[in-house]
């Protein structure tokens, strides 16, 4: 059982990777800062995830193994969009700060079946542990085994 994020920032990372540990011990997880990679492993992990926490701003290009990373245009919504073309398989829990945009992943997630939750980001990293852990227990409490 897996839970994966699409999450750019490492704090944020190391923050519910922390949390992850301690509220969620027999979960793996998998984070991805970017969403090409993210879409290329969802695409053979799927069936394995309990929960999906999508981010939607990504950020720029970065060094990755030495070199110039860029990861195009990608953002939350394209993870969200290959997601919705799927057969709906575990709730999607989605953090982010972008209220234009996540309406549109909400939307689009919804229309095809899929669970979705989300909760806004505050005060740096204190909703990690206020907002975020709360909806991730209760996803994971409805998710069907």
């Amino acid at each position: 059982m897996l839970i994966a994020f699409l999450e750019d920032d490492e704090r944020r990372q190391q923050a519910m990777r922390e949390f992850v540990a301690i509220e969620f011990p027999d979960y793996a997880y998998a984070f991805f800062d970017n969403a090409p990679d993210f879409i290329a492993w969802l695409d053979v992990h799927l069936p394995e995830v309990a929960l999906l926490c999508l981010d939607h701003d990504l950020g720029p290009n970065h060094i990755r193994d030495g070199e110039v990373f860029d990861p195009g245009c990608g953002c939350g919504r394209d993870v969200a969009d290959r997601v919705a073309s799927r057969t709906p398989s575990c709730p999607v829990l989605i953090h982010s700060t972008n209220s234009y945009a996540v309406p549109g992943m909400i939307a689009v997630l919804e229309a095809t079946g899929w669970r979705v939750d989300r909760v806004v980001p505050y005060n740096d990293l204190e909703w990690v542990q206020r907002v975020w852990i709360g909806a991730a227990k209760a996803l994971l409490s409805t998710a069907v085994p």
